[in-house]
């Protein structure tokens, strides 16, 4: 029942819109003095509301933005405590994390370039890859 409806609004507003009887019938409703009333209405409610709605905006902007400087930062802060420490002693096989490289796969590295790491090499997509491995 929800889908015909729906439906049949739909051709409504098609036709309204679409055709020139349609759009002469809008036109003639938007010219009544009572709609125009009601516009009236709503805009100086608008105008009465909106700096109300622009403090409350601004302010939940802020807390936004504030948030999300702070999520940035413990994100930088994270980052920089795992590749700052390496990985042990640095003698197991490909554990280390010489050269920059991502330590997860398929992550990227801003400082070396990289797009891909895997294994004990670091692939750059600039550069042409070796052929078996």
């Amino acid at each position: 029942m929800v889908k015909k409806m729906t439906f049949l609004a739909g051709i409504g507003v098609g036709y309204l819109i679409g055709s020139q009887a349609g759009r002469e019938k809008i036109k003639s409703l938007w010219n009544d003095p009572k709609v125009q009333d009601k516009v009236s209405q709503g805009t100086d409610w608008a105008k009465q509301k909106a700096p109300g709605i622009q403090e409350k905006v601004s302010s939940v902007t802020k807390d936004a933005a504030s948030s999300a400087k702070d999520a940035a930062s413990g994100a930088k802060d994270n980052m920089a405590g795992k590749s700052g420490s390496g990985s042990g002693s640095g003698s197991g096989s490909g554990s280390s994390n010489g050269g920059g490289a991502s330590p997860v796969a398929g992550t990227s590295n801003p400082a070396d370039h990289s797009h891909t790491s895997g294994g004990g090499s670091t692939m750059n997509p600039a550069r042409p890859q070796p052929d078996g491995q």
